[in-house]
């Protein structure tokens, strides 16, 4: 597969397509540069995967937006769209999953926090 990345200022790396040969949940930091555990949360993006090709990059560009605005504080985002699933993981701020999330449902309704940490 090929491997189309681009760079956004904001250090956000947008990847149209992959070949990750370590899971997700290898991927994922659980601990921040100075050590702190990390906090994520997962989305279902329901039926992101199904529309038409212009109407879901219309939509993953609606997400990567909300993203960017996050970018100093989010560690890795993974959108997978073969299970409508993005996993977020971010430094360990208060309420922050819940404003993060709020955002990406303003933009893309259909899409539904199923799993944070409360912590």
């Amino acid at each position: 597969m090929s491997n189309i990345q681009t760079e956004t200022p904001n250090l956000i790396q947008l990847t149209t397509e992959y070949d990750v040969t370590q899971p997700l949940w290898q991927r994922v930091p659980t601990r921040t540069d100075t050590g702190e555990l990390a906090f994520d949360f997962i989305m279902i993006v329901k039926r992101l995967n199904k529309l038409v090709p212009g109407k879901q990059k219309n939509a993953l560009d609606k997400i990567y937006s909300v993203l960017e605005v996050y970018s100093k504080v989010i560690l890795l985002a993974d959108m997978n769209l073969k299970t409508n699933l993005l996993w977020v993981s971010h430094l360990p701020r208060p309420n922050l999953s819940i404003e993060i999330a709020s955002r990406l449902i303003d933009v893309y309704p259909q899409a539904r926090l199923i799993s944070h940490r409360v912590d």
